[in-house]
C-alpha cells in the first residue's frame, strides 16, 4: 500500500533487512520495555515490525537515544515471570543467552537446562509479554489463523521439505509468516505437543 502510494509520486520503496526493533525505538515509533521488547503505543508488544528504504524526502529527524520506558523502572512483572532469569533489573537488554526465544528460533538441540514446561509458543516466548501491564488492553486481540489437519501436522513434525508440502499448507505457513522459521518448526511443534 505505501509502496503504491509513493510510486504514484515517483518515489521508490524497498524492504530493508535491518535491526527493526532498534530502528523503531531510535526513530520514536516504539519504546523499549525492561524485557528488551519494543512497545508501540496502542499495540503493546504485539506487532510485526518491517523496515523500508525510500528516496522520499523527510524534513525532520526524530532520531533519539535508546532508553527504557519510565513506567518499566518500578515494575517487576516481566522480571518475575521469566522462568530463565533472562530479564534482569540492571539493564533493559535482556540476557539473550538465557532467553527461551533465542533458542526457540535457532536450529539445534535445546540446552539441557531449558525445562520442557518453559516452551509456550511455536516460535518465541510469551511469559514476559503476557504479564506486562502495557499489554493488558491488547491481550484479547486474537485473530483466527490457519488450521492444520492431522496429516499436515504429521508432515510438519516429520520435517518434510517445504517445497514438498501441499500448496495449501505452504500458503498457510506463508500467511502465518512462519516460512523463515520452517527449519525449527518440527522440533518446536514436537516439544509443544509433548508438553
Amino acid at each position: 500500500m505505501i509502496t503504491a502510494d509513493l510510486a504514484q509520486d515517483g518515489y521508490r520503496v524497498a524492504e530493508a533487512r535491518l535491526p527493526v526493533k532498534l530502528l523503531a525505538v531510535r526513530s520514536g515509533l516504539a519504546s523499549y520495555g525492561k524485557n528488551n521488547i519494543a512497545y508501540v503505543s496502542g499495540f503493546g508488544s504485539f506487532h510485526r515490525l518491517t523496515a523500508f528504504y525510500s528516496d522520499f524526502p523527510l524534513e525532520e529527524d526524530s532520531w533519539q537515544e535508546m532508553k527504557m520506558m519510565d513506567r518499566c523502572k518500578s515494575c517487576q512483572s516481566c522480571l518475575k515471570a521469566c522462568p530463565t532469569g533472562a530479564v534482569i533489573s540492571e539493564r533493559f537488554l535482556l540476557r539473550a543467552e538465557k532467553c527461551v526465544t533465542y533458542f526457540n528460533e535457532e536450529p539445534g538441540d535445546f540446552p539441557a537446562w531449558i525445562e520442557r514446561s518453559w516452551h509456550n509458543c511455536l516460535v518465541g516466548c510469551m511469559y514476559c509479554q503476557k504479564v506486562c501491564p502495557l499489554n493488558k488492553d491488547v491481550l484479547g486481540w486474537i485473530e483466527r489463523g490457519a488450521e492444520f489437519s492431522s496429516d499436515e501436522t504429521e508432515l510438519l513434525l516429520e520435517g518434510t521439505v517445504f517445497d514438498n508440502l501441499p500448496p495449501d499448507t505452504q500458503e498457510a505457513l506463508r500467511r502465518l509468516d512462519l516460512v523463515d522459521y520452517y527449519e525449527v518448526l518440527p522440533r518446536n511443534l514436537g516439544v509443544l505437543l509433548k508438553s
